[in-house]
């Protein structure tokens, strides 16, 4: 797969499922990434039918407004899909209840392939690039600042709690193997140099894949994935209509 492009998982499946039983609806992609459900949700609808679709990419954005430019039923929202309820208040469900008025809500959850691919985003092991791990790299603190100023208990609880490792002592290894460097004055800045370091500490027994761990568990924490998935599906639930349906790929 060429460096960039991103096939949509399962979209057959999305249309049928999410599209297909109301043409004539709303309905939201809460993770635009580069377009590729969109388009085919879009394809799927009426000419009655409206799309919304939120991200916090300000690159997925520039490219959901190129969209939104030549397709009317189109619209791309510069927010986390846990804002979705907020910045669709029309479609919202009333304090009498009723329901809201979106049809379908798909969540395609993680990291899209062309966030993956660029090298300025930190996400892929192998590239020369900053640490960064930041979805939306207009706020927060990139990776590189955490692992920088962090204490050692807050990098091993962040280990810990989104690197698939119950393992205290592997989890403690691996944050004194990212915090020896601070002593040096070239700290590293970029992803291999600090991959290096984190991965020096042997993974715990039984658990190999303990070695990418770490790379996750920061973009969890830095993301608030979790947090960020549970605020966004409750926001969902606020604006589907009786019998609407969600879509959430993992």
């Amino acid at each position: 797969q060429a460096a960039g492009t991103h096939t949509p998982a399962m979209l057959p499946e999305i249309v049928a499922r999410l599209v297909q039983p109301s043409p004539d609806g709303v309905v939201v992609d809460a993770t635009y990434g580069r377009g590729g459900h969109t388009r085919g949700m879009i394809a799927a609808l009426s000419a009655r039918g409206v799309c919304h679709a939120f991200d916090m990419d300000a690159e997925a954005v520039t490219d959901g407004k190129a969209l939104a430019a030549e397709e009317r039923r189109f619209t791309i929202h510069h927010a986390p899909f846990s804002r979705m309820a907020a910045t669709l208040p029309h479609l919202a469900e009333t304090p009498s209840g009723g329901g809201g008025g979106v049809a379908a809500i798909l969540f395609d959850l993680g990291i899209s392939s062309p966030q993956f691919d660029e090298a300025h985003r930190g996400f892929r092991p192998e590239a020369d690039g900053p640490l960064d791990l930041r979805f939306d790299q207009s706020r927060g603190q990139t990776a590189h600042e955490f692992l920088s100023t962090a204490p050692r208990a807050e990098i091993t609880r962040v280990l810990r709690s989104f690197g698939e490792t119950s393992d205290g002592a592997a989890a403690q290894r691996v944050a004194d193997a990212i915090i020896l460097p601070r002593r040096s004055r070239d700290a590293p800045e970029t992803l291999p140099r600090r991959s290096r370091c984190v991965l020096a500490a042997p993974p715990p027994p039984r658990q190999p894949h303990f070695a990418a761990a770490p790379r996750q568990a920061l973009r969890v924490h830095l993301n608030d994935e979790f947090g960020e998935c549970s605020r966004g599906l409750e926001a969902a639930r606020s604006l589907l209509s009786p019998g609407g349906r969600i879509g959430v790929i993992t």
